[in-house]
């Protein structure tokens, strides 16, 4: 089976022109007066130009800097590179006239000679196309123009259209050199899909790939759909990225195939943060936690289930369970259904079931929309003391994500953003009193922007927000406000330290890439929030607001183990000696 490059590869989409014009113009002259052998000795370099160029033009090429000198062993390689970059500006008759060196100093005469006007020949006509070949002034422009002919008629159905030298006429009018390339074009056949392979999925399933590719077997040939498939198979979290550009064979009974290559890498992940809160003189120090533990595409399917638990302090615990549906009923929209429950001490029991339809918008942009029940169980001694009665909560939601990051664990450049409005109704049944009913409503916000500075450093810049209202009580229950504090959002405090009805924190980050899984950093993080709660049963209602920073360093470290973290964090007015630690693990399996 025969394999075409349907991206047209520069030795055949820019049809061999820079060999040919250097071959038919011909002209790399370089004569070097009295050279010596290469040694170690510094020579500056004065250039003096003739024709249409001007001596500021080569020192903006020669790439030699602001000294302006150059190793006389390196003195012929500088000539040739400015050579070199004339030529690529149409200059394909420049020469070196003479090299007169001295013992500090070489004074080199460039003659540029007139400058190379293009026109182009084809036989037969591109249709439609023929006018993008006219106004041509420099090589570079005729391969951009030609290649974008050839990606036209790609869109097309004719992948394999091309164009071939057949001669070159140079022709000098008024000291102007007009240079007309003859090309013969083929638009080849027009091409139809008529199997789609796909190669290198050992565990998944063909179904499970061949479901998000654009093009279908019997479609007619389309780069522009071919060349997002790279983009669409990025969903794909059990496939190595960047997937390769897939390809167009003809078989011996000349039927054509696309091939799909792709690389299959371990798709479950385990992720483990560990924390330790220093103690003070009431109370020792204690340690905090989390396990994350994703099973992704099971048995092949592109299934997944996560299981989360959580030792937020020394009385609060966490347990979740999610599980994920892709492509329902062969639709490109996917379902999950998850369970929260979260204990703390012998005060009350939160649980939390919800169902979550998502919809795919294109290679970044997701939507979603969630339907979710809340049960709130105090004891009796927590109803009176934190005025926190039974409860349950229906809620519907809808979510807008947009992610271009390019990694998902060390990302060096991208955005991602994250918004979700929740609408619900409170039923609860205080201690002796009329059962209510109340509105309740939540908005979160999430937004991180990493920038390339210098390589490999980055910049990465995060803001988050998180809002609860609710019409009646005047207060929010403290089981529906929202916590922050630790390891993942305002590292230097304990975790989920800060609670309140409105919040919002953000991550400053100087990144120095180590390696592709490697980097060290110093980080800043500040945080705000606000909220009422009662500070005793016989105590009124109070207000609190405050706003709160921390400062710190940490790395992530590739081992064989997986992706060591480890951050220290020490938050407003705490010492050198009492920050917190944090520590993490991630790793695939």
């Amino acid at each position: 089976m025969r394999s075409y490059n349907n991206t047209k590869k520069k030795d055949r989409r820019e049809f061999f022109i820079h060999r040919m014009i250097y071959f038919f113009l011909l002209i790399f002259p370089s004569i070097m007066n009295g050279q010596t052998p290469a040694d170690s000795a510094a020579v500056k370099i004065l250039w003096k130009a003739r024709g249409e160029i001007a001596e500021s033009d080569l020192r903006q090429i020669d790439g030699l800097g602001k000294n302006r000198t150059t190793r006389i062993g390196e003195l012929e390689a500088t000539l040739q590179r400015v050579l070199g970059e004339l030529q690529q500006r149409g200059f394909y008759f420049a020469q070196i006239d003479s090299v007169q060196r001295g013992a500090t100093a070489a004074t080199v005469y460039v003659n540029s000679k007139p400058r190379v006007r293009f026109s182009v020949a084809v036989q037969p006509t591109v249709d439609g196309n023929q006018g993008d070949l006219r106004g041509i002034d420099d090589e570079a422009t005729l391969q951009l123009r030609l290649n974008n002919i050839l990606a036209d008629l790609a869109r097309r159905g004719y992948p394999l259209a091309n164009f071939s030298f057949d001669s070159i006429t140079v022709v000098t009018e008024n000291k102007v050199a007009l240079a007309t390339l003859h090309l013969k074009f083929d638009s080849g056949p027009m091409v139809r899909i008529d199997s789609v392979l796909i190669r290198g999925n050992h565990l998944t399933k063909r179904a499970v790939i061949a479901r998000e590719l654009p093009v279908q077997r019997g479609d007619l040939y389309d780069l522009a759909q071919v060349e997002s498939i790279p983009e669409r198979l990025k969903r794909l979290d059990f496939l190595q990225q960047p997937v390769a550009l897939p390809q167009i064979a003809l078989d011996s009974l000349g039927r054509y195939a696309l091939q799909v290559a792709v690389v299959e890498r371990n798709s479950n992940l385990f992720n483990g943060v560990a924390g330790y809160n220093p103690g003070d003189d009431r109370q020792k120090g204690f340690v905090t936690g989390l396990i994350d533990v994703k099973f992704g595409n099971l048995f092949g399917s592109g299934r997944e289930l996560d299981a989360h638990w959580e030792k937020r302090d020394r009385q609060t615990q966490e347990l979740a369970l999610r599980y994920r549906e892709p492509w329902v009923a062969g639709f490109p929209a996917h379902v999950a259904a998850g369970f929260q429950q979260t204990i703390l001490d012998t005060s009350y029991v939160e649980r939390r079931w919800d169902l979550t339809a998502e919809l795919p918008l294109g290679s970044n942009f997701s939507a979603s929309g969630h339907l979710a029940r809340e049960n709130l169980a105090p004891d009796s001694l927590t109803q009176v003391r934190f005025n926190l009665p039974r409860s349950n909560v229906t809620s519907v939601g809808a979510s807008l994500r947009y992610d271009s990051t390019d990694d998902p664990l060390n990302p060096r450049r991208g955005i991602f953003y994250a918004t979700t409005v929740e609408i619900g109704r409170k039923n609860s049944a205080p201690a002796g009193a009329a059962r209510k009913n109340f509105s309740r409503d939540k908005i979160s916000v999430d937004f991180q922007w990493l920038l390339p500075i210098y390589w490999p450093q980055v910049l990465s810049v995060a803001v988050h927000g998180r809002q609860v209202k609710s019409k009646a009580p005047p207060e929010i229950f403290v089981t529906d406000q929202f916590r922050f504090g630790g390891a993942t959002t305002l590292r230097g405090y304990r975790e989920e330290q800060f609670r309140g009805s409105r919040l919002a924190w953000s991550n400053l980050e100087y990144r120095y890439l180590l390696s592709q899984r490697t980097r060290a950093f110093v980080f800043f993080d500040a945080g705000y929030y606000s909220g009422f709660e009662y500070a005793g049963a016989s105590m009124p209602l109070q207000q609190v607001e405050n706003s709160v920073y921390a400062w710190g360093l940490g790395a992530r470290v590739d081992t064989p183990l997986g992706i060591i973290g480890v951050d220290y964090g020490l938050g407003q007015g705490d010492p050198l000696t009492n920050g917190k630690v944090h520590i993490s693990l991630v790793n695939r399996f």
